[in-house]
């Protein structure tokens, strides 16, 4: 039985190392990918929510100054009966409050890591941000960059908003 030379085996390993870095460029951008699918199918869900509360409640919800939204309930909502505007609307916590028709609001999938959702909102109008991974993500907005909201430690680049 012949075995490989270790000239061969050198070949083989070199071949190897090149094969499994390729896969490992090559999955990692895969989660980055996802991870910025998620955060742009999330705006759009939150948007979606915030447009409900502001059918319910005549305004859009407000945020706080650490970018949550106010527009969940400890107990029924109270209405003024003039305006019908919500009277006791408490800070939402992402990944963890129930918002509108989203039973827990999702986070961002790197929160752990210092990534957030910004929210921004005087009631009339309001700005929903979020920082994509992937700077050739055609939603990526450099005119969203320069603003320098902070989504958390990270610099926000990709937002949706109220028409």
């Amino acid at each position: 039985m012949k075995f490989f030379t270790k000239i061969e085996l050198k070949g083989i390993l070199i071949i190897f190392i090149i094969l499994f870095g390729l896969t490992g460029i090559n999955i990692s951008a895969s989660l980055r990918k996802g991870r910025d699918a998620t955060r742009k199918n999330d705006l759009a869900v939150m948007q979606k929510a915030i447009d409900t509360f502001y059918q319910k409640y005549r305004e859009f919800p407000k945020s706080t100054a650490d970018g949550r939204i106010i527009g969940c309930f400890n107990e029924d909502p109270v209405l003024d009966r003039d305006t019908g505007f919500a009277l006791n609307t408490v800070p939402c916590d992402w990944g963890i409050s129930t918002f509108e028709n989203i039973k827990i609001m999702t986070r961002d999938p790197k929160s752990v890591d210092g990534f957030s959702y910004l929210y921004i909102s005087d009631g009339k109008e309001y700005e929903l941000y979020v920082s994509l991974e992937g700077k050739n993500e055609p939603e990526y907005s450099e005119l969203i960059k320069v603003k320098n909201l902070q989504c958390g430690n990270k610099i926000c680049n990709y937002g949706r908003w109220s028409d």
